[in-house]
């Protein structure tokens, strides 16, 4: 009987952790648009946090306190860090500037010529189709003026409402630097800060959980710095054989955007596009065939690292990443992968438990 009640208390505990933990989740879900800045912030830390203790160990003297040292390892750091990300702004600023220069000065000609191959088109499609179609369509366009306005006038209102509700973030961005300061500083205090609010039997289990998290969120990161890398690389090196004018730059906007699940390579795409249409459009056609391929290479790998990081099946890959993106949209597509291999790590975690204690309960 008492064996009985342990496992019966075991498994309300474990519900308890659970439901503890879906509150948790989501309330942070409702609060996303505010927590973005932190989450950024606790993303950067996770990245040059290795750093840090690099530098700890290597600063003189070996007999001055840890703390100290910390805060120096983590000044040396944010400044190292402030400086590349200033000099990449610069540098990518320079080839926007640039190209938008270049695109000022060629714009006459470029719609001079644009305009003169529009209308020798359409005079090749008036002769092969009815006047009555032609008649339809040009309807058609002068109808859509009104609705296209509208729409525009929809967009800059809907645009200036959002102002107001995104002030959060924007002080959450401001206070950003500070907040990166503060856990680079005290990294190692908050996985015992989160054990101390829980009672011991509930905490031993939500340090393992949150392991768990820890692990899955780390593989994720890990999986999209591999396809940024991959992705970059390629479009450096296919515009530099090319002769591209800032193919470093153009390959570190690739490298950026690539983590943006869906519009990403199109977002990149579209800059670099609008690069080469300024400065080199003869090779326009060529770079075009560079993105593409890319994209083409880091499809087909894309497969082979994301089976290694997250040991799900494909076709359960594409079923989270449907039904993240109905539960939650765009964010929904994002977390998906990251949160389903969580899911299923906690799952196996919890069934391990229960059959060691069923095994312990069997030898007594």
């Amino acid at each position: 009987m008492a064996s009985e009640g342990g496992t019966f208390r075991k498994v309300w505990v474990s519900v308890l952790v659970i439901l503890g933990i879906a509150l948790v989740l989501w309330l942070c879900w409702i609060a996303l648009p505010v927590l973005i800045p932190f989450l950024v912030g606790i993303l950067l830390a996770y990245l040059l946090f290795p750093l840090v203790t690099w530098l700890e160990r290597i600063l003189p003297p070996k007999g001055k306190s840890k703390s100290s040292k910390r805060i120096i390892a983590v000044i040396i750091v944010f400044i190292l860090f402030t400086l590349l990300l200033l000099a990449f702004i610069v540098y990518i600023g320079a080839a926007i500037i640039s190209a938008s220069s270049a695109l000022m000065i060629k714009a006459p000609d470029f719609a001079t010529k644009s305009m003169a191959r529009a209308s020798e088109w359409l005079t090749a499609l008036e002769e092969k189709i009815s006047a009555d179609i032609i008649a339809k369509a040009k309807g058609s366009i002068t109808n859509a003026g009104p609705a296209i306005g509208k729409f525009i006038q929809d967009f800059v209102v809907g645009s200036i409402a959002v102002i107001p509700s995104s002030i959060p973030t924007i002080l959450g961005f401001i206070t950003l630097p500070f907040f990166l300061i503060f856990v680079l500083l005290n990294y190692e205090k908050y996985g015992r800060y989160f054990n101390e609010i829980f009672p011991p039997g509930v905490a031993k289990h939500s340090t393992r959980i949150l392991s768990i998290f820890g692990t899955q969120m780390g593989r994720y990161i890990r999986f999209q710095i591999i396809m940024a890398a991959v992705e970059g690389t390629l479009v450096f090196l296919g515009l530099a054989i090319l002769g591209e004018e800032y193919s470093l730059a153009l390959g570190a906007v690739a490298a950026f955007t690539q983590v943006i699940p869906i519009i990403g390579p199109f977002l990149s795409a579209a800059v670099i596009l609008l690069v080469t249409l300024a400065l080199n459009p003869e090779s326009i056609m060529l770079v075009i065939g560079v993105l593409v391929l890319a994209q083409l290479v880091v499809l087909v790998i894309q497969g082979f690292v994301q089976e290694k990081h997250f040991p799900l099946d494909p076709a359960v890959v594409m079923v989270l990443m449907t039904v993240g993106g109905f539960i939650g949209s765009y964010w929904g597509i994002i977390f998906a992968l990251p949160v389903g291999a969580t899911v299923w790590g906690i799952y196996k975690y919890f069934r391990d438990e229960a059959k060691a204690a069923r095994l312990k309960t069997e030898e007594t």
